[in-house]
């Protein structure tokens, strides 16, 4: 099957005209005297150097970098006794300074008893607070880390108020707080 004659003539007119276009762009001649490409100049700004340098402000460790990563678990041996374990995740953000946690303190209190302040340890007991990373033991905190802090308290019951003060060894106190639940199993998160 042959194209038709108006399609060959339509092709050859189009063709002739797009060569007439390329070949004319190619060899235009420049106008002006000169026959140079006109230049185009980029806006200038004034800059003025600061008479004293400014003084550069270095991050200062604080507790306000500590963030709570994850619900607060209160485990019970016996229900109804109360609660005897809690744990948590903390974390860092990106650009925080790194923390030793055996200088840290952990404050635990509930209304009407005197509050107990934890140091961190390695033996499970009502005074001291252990860390972990995937259930290895870890003494420090750094960027974009985690560690789960796990300590025993004396028997909580059900329905009660506590509050826990992590206090880091530099800066401010993050404080958690929570209600036990009113009914107990074996692990309860605080509400």
């Amino acid at each position: 099957m042959f194209p038709s004659t108006i399609f060959i003539k339509i092709f050859s007119v189009s063709l002739a005209l797009v060569v007439f276009v390329i070949i004319a762009g190619c060899i235009t001649v420049q106008s002006g005297s000169d026959r140079t490409i006109p230049e185009t100049s980029l806006p200038t700004t004034m800059v003025f150097a600061s008479p004293l340098p400014s003084p550069t402000t270095n991050p200062i460790p604080s507790s306000t970098d500590i963030q709570l990563r994850s619900n607060v678990y209160a485990l019970s041996s016996n229900p109804q006794l109360g609660i005897d374990t809690i744990y948590f995740t903390i974390g860092l953000p990106t650009l925080a300074p790194e923390i030793d946690l055996t200088m840290m303190q952990i404050v635990f209190s509930t209304p009407g008893s005197d509050p107990v302040t934890l140091t961190y340890g390695t033996q499970d007991s009502t005074g001291t607070f252990r860390t972990t990373s995937g259930n290895i033991a870890v003494t420090s905190l750094g960027p974009r880390e985690e560690v789960q802090i796990t300590f025993g308290v004396k028997a909580v019951t059900a329905g009660s108020k506590v509050q826990i003060d992590i206090k880091p060894p530099a800066g401010a106190v993050l404080p958690i707080s929570g209600t036990v639940p009113d009914m107990l199993s074996s692990v309860n998160i605080l509400q």
